[in-house]
């Protein structure tokens, strides 16, 4: 049995209050934009909340582009089933320097014990920057 996915949340930051329990998420986002390819994207989290664990398991995370050009395993979490199946069970990471090799759709992919549970996708997307040619800083 597979537990249900409630939450897959892309974000800057993400962390456990040390004195309350709360997830604290911060700058939610499901694209992100870069001038130039290969890009690094300096800040990356992923919040998740599942419900109906039913044994203990390994969940994992998977960045890969959707066309399948490029993939990353990140470090699993080792998750022990609550007492209680309809307790919530969240987890979370903080990523440093995602690695964005091209331009274009790619997702992170949720596993439980090497099965695909749940997807969340995000656009990267190729922006131009365009410098003044006034060098005086007046307009």
């Amino acid at each position: 049995m597979r537990p249900i996915v409630l939450a897959m949340v892309i974000c800057d930051y993400y962390y456990r209050d040390a004195h309350t329990g709360k997830s604290i998420l911060s700058g939610t986002f499901s694209s992100i934009n870069s001038p130039s390819f290969p890009s690094k994207h300096g800040n990356c989290a992923v919040y998740i909340a599942m419900t109906d664990v039913a044994s203990d398991g390994t969940t994992q995370l998977v960045f890969r582009k959707e066309n399948g050009e490029f993939f990353m395993k990140l470090p699993p979490w080792e998750v022990k089933k609550p007492e209680n199946r309809r307790a919530v069970v969240e987890i979370g990471g903080n990523i440093n320097g995602l690695p964005l090799p091209h331009e274009g759709n790619y997702e992170f992919v949720l596993l439980w014990n090497d099965l695909e549970i749940a997807h969340r996708r995000l656009t990267v997307n190729k922006i131009n920057i365009e410098r003044s040619s006034d060098s005086s800083g007046s307009k």
